[in-house]
């Protein structure tokens, strides 16, 4: 059974917006977005048709704000520092595991978002699209500056080219999400753990220093 949504009259306008903007995130998970109405969503949500209006001024820009909401997660999470670790081969796939896992407990931490943007948002409308390939250029261009990090530290083979394993790393958590995370609603941080594990050991395998890549 679905968790019991807050009250309408219980509610603070930004946990009421934010009530809205999970409610819609839920149904149109399971309904897709071309197929929900907004009664589905007030419905779900627990709030009347005008409150709804107040915050959003249709369908679409409530899902503009799934999508928003979600880049804002992914951005924080770029943002925060990660616990200082000694920078040797030793600890190269570690490193690894540890930043899929991130990845991976951020998409199913706020599943119903993820699927709607993995499923829905590219061929929905332009405005989404764009919103979503501010995301990735963000998440790109830091996952390559990792690498580029690595390299300087001799971590990471230099002949890999850091746009390219970013692109790899990217690729890698989205298939992932798409095909075990998403459809797994009980997926426990120990699967996560271990599917984190398996990506490191697979990626690991291709930009260690001596992988037949290249040279240092």
């Amino acid at each position: 059974m679905p968790p019991r949504q807050a009250s309408e009259a219980t509610s603070r306008p930004i946990d009421r917006r934010q009530q809205i903007v999970a409610a819609a995130a839920w149904v149109f998970a399971r309904k897709g977005y071309r197929s929900a109405s907004i009664t589905d969503v007030i419905g779900r949500a627990g709030v009347a048709r005008g409150t709804f209006y107040l915050y959003f001024d249709g369908k679409e820009h409530v899902f503009l704000a799934i999508v928003d909401d979600f880049s804002d997660r992914v951005t924080r999470m770029l943002d925060e520092p990660e616990t200082p670790v000694r920078l040797d081969e030793h600890h190269g796939q570690a490193l690894l595991k540890r930043s899929f896992r991130r990845w991976l407990e951020l998409f199913a931490a706020h599943r119903d978002a993820a699927a709607v943007i993995l499923r829905e948002a590219p061929a929905i409308d332009p405005r989404f699209e764009a919103s979503l390939a501010r995301l990735r250029g963000l998440a790109l261009a830091h996952l390559a500056e990792r690498v580029r990090r690595a390299q300087a530290a001799g971590l990471v083979n230099r002949s890999a080219a850091p746009e390219v394993v970013a692109r790899l790393q990217m690729a890698m958590v989205e298939e992932s999400v798409r095909a075990f995370v998403l459809p797994e609603p009980s997926l426990e941080l120990d699967d996560l753990d271990s599917l984190a594990r398996q990506l490191a050991a697979f990626e690991w395998n291709g930009i260690r220093p001596d992988s037949k890549l290249g040279h240092l």
